[in-house]
């Protein structure tokens, strides 16, 4: 990802969250996992962020007080991002 995908931390800085938690059945993957800083890895379920992957590309939703919206984006400038869907 390059960084926390929440809060651009260098990614030398990070941990790997899976985004599908593996005791759910989650894969160990790069289609699974994404960039955290230890802060949002300890916090990510308590902070009002939320993450998903759609076709291996994180996207991640903004707590309320940040982006009232709701809106999902994506949050990736990984080499396993897959782009745009091809009909």
């Amino acid at each position: 990802d390059g960084s926390c995908i929440c809060c651009n931390i260098p990614a030398g800085w990070t941990e790997i969250h899976h985004v599908l938690d593996w005791a759910k059945n989650g894969l160990t993957h790069t289609d699974n996992g994404v960039s955290l800083c230890w802060f949002h890895h300890r916090t990510i379920e308590t902070s009002g962020w939320d993450i998903r992957m759609i076709r291996g590309v994180p996207h991640l939703k903004a707590p309320p007080w940040i982006d009232p919206t709701g809106t999902w984006r994506p949050a990736s400038k990984a080499r396993t991002d897959k782009g745009p869907t091809r009909p």
